[in-house]
């Protein structure tokens, strides 16, 4: 007996599918008294996924290996090993019998194949497909549909059946990708948060999308457009890979985020969540970014906590104290009236 292994890798999400298809096929070939084939499914693994359009790696897929196998149905000696399909412009297609082992795969390419003949019938008329049968000694033949059973014994729909297979190792799974993306497609959480910290950088603060009258990008849109916007210039993201402070900004945000894991405050705790894990899935994205906004407050406050602490009084109550100042700021406050009188007063920062 030929054994038949079909290895292949299908995104975590449909593994489901291929259970069914699997059963399916099983069920319409024992009707045809053929033997089951198994299947075997690993444990999910992460892998990267390149953009199809322009080649960059955009984030990464929960992906599973697939082994059907079983035995290639033989009869008296005969294995059908392949078929081939003809067109009407003269042209014929082989399809391997799924999972076949590479030297037998081999053997078959090298056959000399002819349109529309079949050595069992030894009739020349038009068909859509004929079969290639190998016997045990290594001879070859070529055969209609309906000439394959009484050559060989072997049931020619049970056969049609296990040729499904092809179906789950060839299958389109992002053919109805949304957007050109697929659906499970997932982000690395260091990855999010390094752009986002090369974006703060560049654009001076973390905007909002509330803030979206100001007539800016809000950060997590810049984001977002860093992994999926195609018409983005290579240039904006070269310069926010060469940001060398990034990734530390970023690891600082992360072990920030993480530390509000089992916060009573549920932005906190969700962020959290979030940060733990290795991806994110897009649609977490605006939440993942917004840790970096939380960050710079608590440093912003600590940095303000800190220096109260050190602020002691200058000089002596009752006595003017003279020296020399930098000014640092003067901000304009709000007006005061003294009957018509308006009096001007501002904040100086030395």
């Amino acid at each position: 007996m030929q054994s038949a292994v079909m290895r292949f890798d299908v995104p975590a999400v449909e593994a489901g599918r291929v259970r069914r298809l699997v059963e399916a096929t099983n069920a319409r070939a024992a009707v045809h008294g053929l033997t089951a084939y198994s299947l075997d499914v690993s444990e999910p693994f992460l892998t990267d996924y390149r953009d199809p359009i322009d080649g960059r790696i955009v984030g990464k897929r929960r992906m599973v290996t697939v082994t059907i196998f079983g035995e290639i149905p033989r009869h008296d000696g005969w294995t059908v090993v392949a078929r081939l399909d003809h067109d009407d412009e003269g042209e014929t297609i082989l399809s391997l019998f799924p999972g076949l082992p590479d030297h037998l795969a081999d053997a078959v390419r090298g056959q000399r194949v002819l349109d529309n003949f079949c050595h069992g019938c030894r009739a020349a008329r038009h068909r859509t497909a004929t079969y290639l049968v190998r016997h045990d000694d290594g001879e070859f033949r070529q055969l209609g549909s309906t000439c394959v059973e009484p050559y060989t014994g072997l049931p020619i729909k049970g056969l049609q059946a296990l040729w499904r297979f092809h179906q789950v190792k060839d299958f389109d799974w992002d053919g109805d990708a949304e957007g050109g993306y697929p659906a499970d497609l997932r982000l690395p959480v260091s990855d999010v948060l390094r752009v986002t910290a090369a974006v703060v950088a560049q654009d001076g603060r973390f905007y909002s999308r509330s803030e979206e009258w100001r007539h800016v990008q809000p950060t997590a849109d810049a984001v977002s457009a860093y992994f999926f916007d195609r018409r983005a210039p290579m240039e904006w993201r070269a310069a926010i890979d060469a940001d060398a402070d990034a990734p530390v900004t970023a690891a600082a945000v992360r072990e920030w985020a993480v530390q509000g894991y089992g916060s009573l405050n549920d932005y906190r705790h969700k962020v959290a969540q979030l940060a733990k894990g290795e991806t994110v899935d897009p649609r977490h994205l605006p939440t993942l970014v917004s840790a970096i906004a939380g960050w710079h407050r608590d440093r912003e406050k600590a940095a303000a906590e800190r220096a109260a602490r050190r602020s002691k009084p200058q000089g002596e109550v009752g006595r003017r104290l003279t020296f020399a100042a930098t000014v640092t700021a003067v901000i304009e406050l709000e007006e005061r009236y003294f009957g018509r009188r308006v009096q001007r007063r501002r904040l100086v920062k030395f």
